[in-house]
């Protein structure tokens, strides 16, 4: 459930936030969150879901409806965005062109009144600890798309701030460069005991990269949890299907029996799924099994049921196979490529079935 703590101790406190911008729909709704010092935060949820919102909230750049943010116990709401210790990172990189890469990042210092001496220190160690020392003098038309987002990052953090914001910062990468660059900002964040607020909508961006994530869906916090957790034990369909793949199958529960549940589905099929606070005997539900979770055999087995292969599909370190039961259900089943499990071709009958524990009866 949520970890939430209004009014708490927290390194940033979010209590009872609002964000409406017409006064009628609310964009961020009843949001309390309390994030740690030195803790990876990633907001995670489909566009206009109030997570970049939340983000310009706490940069200061918009202001809550209601409700108050606390950095290191101080009400932020008067204090203008400069004066907040924060660094932002987006993923426009907006880097001057005309000036060199040390110029970029020192430029905000420059206009605090930092000593010229002062400034060429920080400037040098930040592009030190972003490997980019060689490039100092180099303009930014001059530098590949990841090199760009490095030098956003050192003059995010060349004010020293305790607290980095970033807004989708790699999503105009290649998946390539992207997947390295999420390993050295999650190594600089350990390094100086970064608390980082990421938003993302790329799940796996988040399943890697973060300590809890948050997950939003229309201006609220859906589940709050480790990256773990929120895979392994969905608190509802939406974050079930959002993050991750999950096959869905919807029916009747006939009965609930200590932490099992029964679900008869439209072809009168029973199935068994790990219960939640979703399950009423008598009521719809919707039982969520990750493909990894399934097993599939060309030979019955107990708890199997008959299928059909419409698809399978080859990804290179695994197989998808899509599956199609009686009553027309599919579901898909992942294996690992070169496992001993079964690769059917299409039109074959198999027989598929899990673990009740691996399925949690969610809502319908």
């Amino acid at each position: 459930m949520l970890d939430v703590t209004p009014g708490g101790h927290g390194h940033v406190v979010l209590s009872a936030i609002t964000k409406s911008y017409d006064g009628r729909h609310l964009v961020v709704r009843d949001l309390n969150l309390s994030i740690r010092k030195g803790e990876f935060l990633t907001l995670l949820g489909p566009s206009g879901s109030g997570k970049t919102t939340t983000l310009m909230m706490l940069a200061g750049f918009e202001y809550p409806t209601s409700g108050e943010i606390r950095i290191d116990g101080a009400p932020v709401h008067a204090m203008p965005p400069e004066k907040r210790n924060i660094g932002m990172v987006f993923q426009n990189y907006a880097l001057f062109p005309h000036m060199t890469v040390a110029e970029n990042i020192g430029y905000g210092l420059k206009v605090r009144r930092v000593s010229k001496t002062e400034i060429d220190r920080r400037v040098r160690a930040v592009l030190e600890t972003v490997h980019l020392a060689e490039l100092a003098d180099r303009r930014p038309g001059m530098l590949s798309g990841g090199q760009q987002q490095r030098v956003a990052l050192a003059r995010a953090l060349v004010f020293e701030p305790s607290i980095v914001l970033m807004d989708e910062p790699l999503g105009a990468l290649d998946k390539k460069l992207r997947e390295h660059l999420q390993f050295e900002i999650r190594q600089i964040a350990q390094r100086f005991n970064l608390t980082v607020i990421y938003v993302t909508h790329d799940q796996y961006e988040a399943l890697t990269m973060s300590d809890r994530i948050a997950i939003f869906n229309d201006g609220q916090v859906q589940q709050l949890g480790s990256a773990e957790e929120i895979y392994a034990r969905p608190v509802n369909r939406f974050v079930a299907e959002f993050v991750g793949d999950n096959n869905c199958l919807r029916g009747r529960v006939t009965a609930v029996q200590d932490e099992r549940a029964s679900l008869k589905l439209e072809n009168g099929t029973i199935i068994y799924a790990r219960t939640t606070e979703h399950v009423r005997p008598g009521s719809m539900s919707t039982s969520v099994i990750r493909p990894e979770a399934l097993r599939m055999s060309d030979q019955p087995f107990e708890g199997a049921m008959e299928a059909i292969v419409s698809d399978s599909i080859f990804c290179g370190d695994q197989t998808r196979t899509v599956v199609e039961l009686a009553g027309k259900e599919s579901l898909v089943v992942k294996s690992a490529a070169h496992s001993e499990a079964i690769h059917p071709i299409k039109g074959q009958t198999v027989h598929v079935g899990w673990a009740w524990e691996d399925a949690w009866a969610l809502d319908a």
